[in-house]
């Protein structure tokens, strides 16, 4: 098998291709694109070359010459290689360091060793050249003690080894990707490589990110390099974890490619490191990941210290919206001391009319967190965006679907990878199947803590806001082990019946009840009408801990 590399015999890149490949017949190459071009017209079956090192970071000429040969063309990327990389300085005999005038490599293996040159060679010019092993020939060649090379120990032949492991760190390492024309991958973790050029719009590069970590897909590496067709406008490298023929990285790929001018994708290969191996393609399992039948006792989703679905019945509490840091504090020390476990409260609000109070965000978010944490509860809040999910996930105990998100299937595939107990409330039109696969979403994409919430669903009654589902809560309990909540303000929308209907779900068997509650529910900017106030709740809680 021949192998194209850029540098000489002796060089790092001769023993990168060791490490992939046995018994070949090197084909070296002064430049990146001799050694892609050798690949393209058959002179050599594959290639390998250095991308990136672990000191002065991208070769990033090594980039460009990738894009330009890959896209389009019938070569793939296949293995990634983490070469450890060791210097030496290499000199005719009678040489000395401190004498030298002139220091021959390739800048990047320059750029790793400059301190330790400005200490012990510190009136040498530095002359880059194409390849280090490459340097070491020159360097016999002139003869001349004054000139030096840096370069493998293993590249020293006739030349003296002035000094060994001269790199700034002793961790140094090059990464090197492998290609060849088949693309041929074998078994292990992969990564993917691609390149974005982005419009220059205010948030463009934010929401290409977030396309990956919305989906739990790690990247690893960023670069941005010039566009020369377009002055001031850029290209980006980014490497993956995972394959692009598997979701989430599916998913993420389809995205960013609707939100990129260009994307192209180099290619997928065997990562060098544990940790990015692809995720399995989905199938049905033979009895659904919600099932009773799988956990016949049920499943006690655990919220900081709060165990949800154990035998003691949970009160969560808090207002419909967070309307000013001094209020949410005043609710949650007042309902802590009532004997809520949790509290609860809106930073994004999805509201019917857009010219209504949609909540104070981020702002809000870290209000609810600081005054959970100063009461000792677990937060709570929705999340109404698969884009908001880091950001909420980084505040909140527990992270919240709405009724109007339960079939938002790419929040809750989001959710099933955010790290955080989901909270799932059943929407106002959903079946209770459509509800329980909701869940199976969420647990199958790696989630196990999801707890349902019955918030009433839409009847021909409009007396009230909806009706609180009874049936749905004891049938619910009987078809899956995850634990189920009662939510009474939104079923009513009159505070006047929320005590009564908490306790009817209580005794329907729910784990728990989730209220809605403000000090001055008359002032409220959102759902005044079926929130408690502090008395009122405290009188709840009490006759809660009396029935139980």
């Amino acid at each position: 098998m021949k192998v194209a590399i850029q540098g000489a015999r002796g060089s790092f890149s001769e023993a990168a291709a060791a490490r992939v490949w046995t018994d070949v017949e090197l084909v070296p190459c002064r430049e990146a694109a001799h050694v892609v071009a050798a690949v393209r017209d058959g002179t050599a079956d594959a290639g390998i070359l250095p991308v990136e090192n672990s000191i002065v970071g991208s070769v990033t000429a090594t980039w460009d010459v990738m894009l330009e040969a890959f896209e389009g063309r019938a070569m793939r990327l296949t293995e990634e290689v983490l070469l450890p990389v060791r210097h030496a300085l290499l000199a005719p005999k009678g040489a000395e360091a401190g004498k030298l005038r002139r220091v021959l490599s390739h800048p990047v293996a320059l750029g790793q060793c400059r301190r330790w040159l400005a200490a012990h060679a510190p009136a040498a010019e530095l002359v880059a050249e194409w390849d280090t092993a490459g340097s070491a020939e020159i360097v016999a060649q002139l003869g001349d003690p004054a000139v030096a090379a840096i370069a493998p120990a293993a590249a020293a032949g006739a030349l003296d080894v002035l000094a060994d492991g001269i790199q700034d760190d002793p961790s140094n390492q090059t990464r090197f990707l492998a290609f060849s024309r088949d693309g041929a991958i074998t078994d292990g973790p992969r990564k993917t490589s691609l390149v974005l050029r982005l419009d220059h719009r205010p948030g463009m590069l934010a929401a290409a990110l977030q396309a990956f970590a919305a989906r739990g897909v790690n990247l690893t590496s960023l670069q941005s390099r010039p566009e020369p067709a377009a002055p001031w406008t850029y290209r980006f490298y980014v490497d993956v974890e995972g394959d692009p023929a598997v979701p989430p990285l599916l998913e993420a790929l389809e995205s960013v490619e609707a939100l990129a001018a260009r994307a192209v994708v180099l290619g997928c290969y065997r990562a060098a490191t544990p940790g990015a191996a692809p995720a399995p393609r989905l199938s049905r399992p033979e009895i659904p990941l919600h099932d009773r039948r799988r956990f016949p006792a049920g499943t006690v989703v655990r919220v900081g210290s709060v165990e949800i679905g154990g035998p003691a019945p949970i009160l969560i509490a808090g207002p419909c919206s967070v309307e000013s840091e001094e209020m949410i504090q005043r609710t949650a020390t007042a309902v802590a001391a009532a004997g809520a476990r949790m509290l609860r409260g809106g930073a994004f609000k999805p509201r019917t009319s857009p010219y209504d109070f949609q909540g104070f965000g981020a702002k809000g978010l870290r209000w609810l967190a600081e005054a959970g944490r100063r009461a000792g509860l677990p937060v709570v809040t929705e999340v109404m965006g698969w884009e908001d999910v880091p950001l909420v996930a980084r505040h909140a105990d527990m992270l919240q679907v709405g009724a109007r998100n339960m079939q938002n299937f790419a929040l809750l595939r989001a959710l099933g990878r955010c790290g955080r107990p989901v909270l799932l409330k059943r929407g106002a039109g959903a079946t209770v199947e459509e509800w329980l696969m909701a869940a199976e979403y969420v647990l199958s994409s790696g989630n196990p803590d999801v707890v349902l919430c019955e918030r009433g669903i839409r009847t021909f009654e409009r007396a009230t806001r909806h009706t609180l589902d009874l049936n749905a809560v004891v049938l619910a309990l009987q078809r899956t082990h995850l634990p189920v909540l009662v939510d009474p303000s939104h079923a009513a929308g009159l505070r006047a019946l929320v005590p009564a209907l908490a306790m009817a779900g209580l005794a329907a068997g729910a784990h728990g009840v989730i209220v809605e509650v403000h000090p001055d529910p008359d002032r409220a900017l959102s759902d005044g009408a079926q929130s408690l106030d502090l008395e009122a709740f405290e009188r709840l809680a009490r006759r809660t801990r009396e029935a139980g």
